[in-house]
């Protein structure tokens, strides 16, 4: 024993390893980290499958980082540190000029292939006219903001090579964003702080969509906007830096006769309590939905006319745009609509669909597949 206080740091240290290692047995699993904006790892369940394929180890090491205690203060000290030192990457993200955070993408996901030729089958299978929009991402586009001999993948030759593939089916048009966006490139389009485009940025892919199809667009000038400040997106959840100025989200209210998810009836477009919290961007059409049905209010512009959206979250910010050219707007997200889309189009009578994803996640979503449904 007397030997033992002769080692007063090492008493330390195992009275505090054994005090953490108690307080994780019984503090209670987070669910949501409202600082990373995502789920977190669960305790996993023990099976005879998990145990022979040998994941049961893995997930339970996932589990306990996850739910470790202070883990929020760690990883704000973490990030902290790394600033202080001077780097600009934590995380996998990459802190650029004026503010602005972006994705480190390297690797080309095998998905990608796979994902464009679901989309072709689909355009050559479907009776409806099918347009398609793969918008670059941020770090594509602003490239000058980004630190001198960043590496990233080639984005938009990797987005010129889908629309090749694309185009092999004629029943489909490929709606190119690059250079449109990169025109506009010196205002607001992409969040400094998110991986979404903001709502102006929105608003030209819309331009562009309403060219291809000779309609009328809304003039954004005739629209009221109205500001959420205070906004740290995904990027920033996962960078934790010091000194990152928060992004504002723009909307404009459209008049629309009902929305439907599910079973239940929504008056409008956004769901503003969402401006009380982080995620701030999930405001936008209550969310990503299975399916959501977008009833307009009729106009010159759109009476009549039905379109099926199949998207990702950038969809989100377009879709008020929309309403002013069709009176009923079909919203599919593909990760959690589990029913045929082809029956839909069939039941609804449904004439245009529209596909659009960023690239990131037309890179990496793995569910392309219900096309064929």
């Amino acid at each position: 024993m007397k030997k033992i206080r002769h080692y007063p740091f090492l008493i330390v240290m195992v009275i505090l390893i054994l005090g953490i290692s108690f307080i994780n047995l019984i503090k209670k699993d987070t669910d949501f980290s409202e600082m990373e904006n995502r789920y977190l790892a669960q305790k996993p369940e023990l099976t005879l499958g998990n145990i022979l394929d040998s994941s049961f180890g893995t997930q339970y090491e996932t589990y306990v980082n996850e739910q470790f205690i202070f883990r929020n203060q760690w990883i704000g000290g973490k990030a902290i540190t790394e600033t202080l030192l001077g780097k600009q990457e934590n995380n996998g993200v990459i802190k650029g000029k004026n503010g602005y955070l972006f994705n480190k993408q390297l690797n080309i996901d095998k998905q990608l292939k796979k994902n464009v030729k679901a989309i072709r089958d689909f355009g050559k299978n479907t009776n409806t006219k099918t347009y398609v929009s793969i918008v670059p991402n941020s770090y594509d586009i602003l490239k000058d903001y980004l630190p001198k001999g960043t590496p990233n993948i080639d984005q938009e030759a990797l987005i010129e090579q889908s629309y090749e593939t694309l185009k092999e089916e004629k029943k489909i048009t490929n709606i190119k964003l690059d250079n449109t966006l990169k025109e506009h490139k010196n205002e607001y389009i992409y969040y400094r702080t998110d991986h979404h485009w903001t709502t102006l940025g929105a608003y030209y892919g819309y331009l562009q969509f309403c060219k291809e199809q000779g309609l009328t667009p809304v003039d954004i000038n005739s629209l009221t906007a109205h500001n959420v400040d205070n906004f740290y997106g995904t990027y920033d959840s996962k960078y934790k830096g010091i000194g990152i100025k928060p992004d504002t989200i723009t909307y404009y209210q459209r008049p629309i006769e009902k929305m439907v998810i599910g079973n239940e009836e929504k008056s409008g477009l956004y769901d503003l309590e969402k401006t009380k919290v982080r995620d701030k961007y999930a405001m936008f059409l209550h969310g990503n939905n299975p399916i959501s049905i977008i009833y307009s209010k009729e106009n010159e512009q759109n009476q009549g006319k039905k379109l099926l959206l199949l998207k990702d979250s950038y969809g989100n910010s377009m879709i008020p745009y929309l309403t002013y050219n069709y009176q009923e707007i079909y919203v599919v997200d593909l990760r959690y609509y589990n029913d045929s889309i082809s029956k839909l189009i069939e039941d609804k009578g449904i004439q245009t669909t529209f596909i659009l994803y960023n690239f990131d996640t037309m890179m990496t979503d793995n569910h392309f597949y219900r096309l064929s449904r």
